[in-house]
């Protein structure tokens, strides 16, 4: 764990907290600190009781893609609050924060629930959808790991082969036991991967694609959430069992190896029977199944290539199936956004920001 006495003033050689080289602001001022604050997480209102002049906001943080890691202190007793208004939709800011104090601990309400968050402990998780309200003490410094909600359903997506879904719901509250220790042990990693390293250089790109990917698939497996049962597979499949099976085995391909008339014959049944089992269970044909997954496995791969390795858009679209470049490029940029050679390229593109 993270050194328990990091908030107290260092002595020559001592510790003083993670990220010391990542210093984003300083300020003595509230109001400053405040509106700095909602840079990097989000609009908050801090309030400093008594007006004390022991009062200094301090921020470190390192980011990797679409995961931050922020180390803050006060200086002296803080009171935090966010409001979200009614009227203020979903956007690509929207984030989740998971909250480890690194000495002392803090008391968080969110959500209508209001409890302890204790260093070594718990970790208290809040939603920048959702208001709150955190009392700091003098002593307490915490160390916040920041991931942008679309990114934890893009990887959702991913984990479960089909699209990300839009009614992706992580609840906010406190986190303790082996959960806590898998989400405060990927935080720690992320920091010592940037106090170990010169500060004018930045990550290689595949390392710091890996670092963010461990730190999403971590959340989902160690955050409560409305798609958990089904991620562990404790949740029921599609009741007909040769559709069950057909999904299995396209599912478990390593390359597109399934035609259609051969998943019915391994699962015993005609294609027109397996067709109807698809449209019942999923409101899909197999083959709009078969070509969705393959789209999505085909994605991943792009995201996890090497350019410098001589991996290419045409190799990879082979491989899944895809024979004619140009509609599988329409199809992908139809499906993500994007063409597939840019997701290529982006693998290679800075990692850090």
């Amino acid at each position: 764990m993270l050194d328990q006495d990091s908030t107290v003033a260092p002595r020559e050689g001592r510790y003083d907290g993670p990220l010391r080289a990542y210093e984003r602001y300083r300020t003595r001022d509230p109001a400053q600190a405040s509106a700095l604050a909602a840079g990097v997480l989000s609009a908050n209102q801090l309030v400093v009781p008594g007006h004390d002049r022991r009062f200094e906001a301090t921020c470190r943080a390192v980011r990797v893609h679409s995961a931050s890691l922020l180390y803050l202190t006060y200086g002296t007793d803080v009171v935090v609050d966010r409001v979200v208004a009614d009227r203020i939709k979903a956007s690509r800011r929207d984030h989740l924060a998971i909250l480890f104090p690194v000495h002392g601990g803090l008391r968080l309400r969110t959500q209508g629930r209001e409890f302890d968050v204790l260093a070594g402990e718990t970790a208290g998780v809040t939603s920048s959808r959702d208001t709150m309200h955190a009392r700091l003490g003098a002593q307490v410094s915490v160390l916040t790991l920041r991931v942008d909600l679309h990114a934890v359903a893009a990887a959702l997506g991913n984990l479960l082969l089909e699209p990300p879904p839009t009614d992706l719901t992580l609840r906010s509250g406190p986190v303790a036991g082996p959960a806590h220790s898998s989400l405060a042990g990927t935080a720690e990693l992320l920091a010592a991967s940037y106090d170990r390293k010169d500060p004018g250089s930045p990550l290689p790109p595949v390392v710091a694609r890996r670092i963010e990917e461990q730190i999403l698939c971590t959340v989902l497996l160690s955050v409560n959430h409305n798609y958990r049962a089904r991620l562990l597979g404790e949740e029921p499949r599609p009741g007909r069992r040769t559709v069950r099976e057909a999904i299995d085995l396209v599912r478990a391909e390593d390359q597109a190896d399934w035609t259609i008339p051969e998943l019915a014959r391994a699962v015993g049944v005609t294609v027109r029977a397996l067709e109807m089992g698809f449209r019942k269970e999923l409101g899909r044909t197999p083959r709009e199944f078969v070509r969705e997954q393959r789209l999505l496995r085909a994605h991943d791969e792009l995201l996890r290539a090497n350019p410098g390795d001589g991996t290419t858009v045409t190799e990879v679209a082979s491989r899944w199936g895809f024979w004619h470049a140009g509609r599988f490029a329409a199809g992908y940029s139809g499906r993500f956004g994007v063409r597939p050679a840019t997701t290529l390229r982006s693998v290679g593109g800075p990692g850090v920001r």
